[in-house]
């Protein structure tokens, strides 16, 4: 009986070393590379190899501090990741790139969780909307609510498509548009779709929603939240009347932490599968792609809005004949404050990018056409920069741009 009991005793020893026996604090050393660009409050990351007797601590329960040599009494929050992979990851914001000098830092990983108070949360509200925060303000709504039995002819305000709201700096008041009555109802904060899309010998409408088409909520794949990185990822079924999907699309929405008067830094990634034969993407800058479209009373000219302006990299730009723009920003007035809202394109998605960056009501965006063959998926990226303040100059803008599309590498050095 006391062997037995003995050796009860060595395999509960062994399964906490195995699960979770993660004992002090783990210094990590990072190089991050000199950039040949200047921008502010970066996202930065890479791969780490854990110690034995961390690798299955969940991510949530690791906290992470980051401190840079050249000033080590500086504190900055950092976060673990697990990839698609299961390869942890350090995620931190770099304050700002450094031009041809590389900068060191010491991660130091411990176990713990997150300040509540100054790290993101998702809440859902099933069947309706799920919640971003960080601490206790709104930050980004994730609108999924689907109503099928609208009439036939009230599709602009239907209920039947998927979309990203976001809150102003406080996070009291919305700043994009929603399915409310008001001009083009359809235009739905940060949103995707194309009029015509060509399948089985049809062409349907996956913007307007005309023929009775739904972008369908079925259920999120994941779901991240802490001091750094937010990020859901949701299953979508774009289906035609019949109800039969024609493509499913898997959609991320990847929030990282930024300080005022940035509301929102936003990767959005979609991953569309033609799951039931070819389909074609087509339509026009006015009517596909990825869109912004900023509240309802800036086309209302209600008191205290302001008519957008459109800003682009360089002089000279026309919108309706210049392809392949690296980026477009757009100001806008709401509420007697100002907004502005960066969105850039990512140079693996599709060429022959058209923008629509003229409208006086507030929306904007990239369109292209594309063909999917059967079982055939795209993945497309764009990142949104979103703050309560006026435009920044075009230097700083094309510094963000180049952070999102070149961001500084990170290596261990230890």
């Amino acid at each position: 009986m006391k062997l037995r009991k003995c050796w009860w005793a060595v395999i509960v020893a062994l399964f906490i070393l195995g699960c979770g026996g993660a004992s002090g604090p783990v210094e990590l050393h990072l190089r991050v590379a000199s950039t040949m660009y200047q921008a502010a409050n970066v996202p930065v990351h890479v791969a780490v190899n854990l110690p034995d007797g961390w690798s299955r601590v969940p991510a949530e329960e690791i906290a992470v501090v980051l401190r840079p040599a050249d000033h080590p009494e500086t504190q900055v929050p950092g976060q673990i990741i697990r990839d698609a992979e299961d390869q942890p990851e350090v995620w931190w914001i770099l304050p700002e790139t450094a031009a041809n000098a590389p900068t060191e830092w010491t991660a130091t990983l411990s176990r713990g969780q997150a300040d509540p108070a100054t790290a993101f949360h998702w809440t859902d509200s099933p069947g309706k909307h799920l919640d971003l925060t960080f601490g206790d303000r709104k930050v980004l709504r994730y609108e999924y609510e689907i109503d099928e039995n609208y009439p036939r002819g009230e599709h602009l305000t239907a209920l039947n498509k998927t979309f990203y709201h976001l809150y102003d700096l406080a996070g009291e008041h919305l700043i994009t548009n929603g399915p409310e009555e008001g001009l083009w109802s359809h235009h739905r904060g940060i949103m995707i779709g194309w009029r015509d899309v060509g399948f089985r010998g049809q062409e349907l409408s996956f913007w307007g929603m005309e023929d009775r088409t739904f972008q369908k909520h079925i259920r999120f794949l994941q779901q991240i939240a802490g001091p750094v990185v937010a990020r859901s990822t949701a299953l979508i079924h774009w289906d035609d009347s019949t109800g039969t999907t024609i493509i499913e699309e898997k959609r991320t929405a990847t929030v990282f932490r930024q300080p005022a008067p940035t509301i929102a830094l936003l990767d959005f990634a979609s991953s569309l599968t033609a799951v039931n034969g070819p389909v074609h993407l087509d339509g026009n800058a006015e009517h596909g792609g990825v869109q912004y479209r900023a509240h309802n009373d800036v086309a209302d000219g209600a008191p205290g809005s302001a008519k957008p302006t459109y800003y682009f990299h360089q002089d000279g730009i026309d919108p309706h004949t210049d392809y392949d723009l690296p980026w477009v920003g757009m100001m806008y007035g709401l509420n007697g404050k100002n907004y502005s809202v960066l969105d850039m394109d990512n140079p693996n998605n599709p060429d022959s990018t058209i923008w629509s960056a003229y409208r006086d009501y507030g929306r904007f965006g990239p369109f292209f056409r594309t063909d999917l063959a059967a079982d055939q998926t795209l993945t497309i990226h764009y990142r949104f920069w979103i703050a309560e303040s006026n435009m920044p100059d075009r230097t700083m803008l094309s510094g963000m741009d180049q952070a999102y599309v070149a961001p500084p590498s990170v290596r261990v050095t230890n």
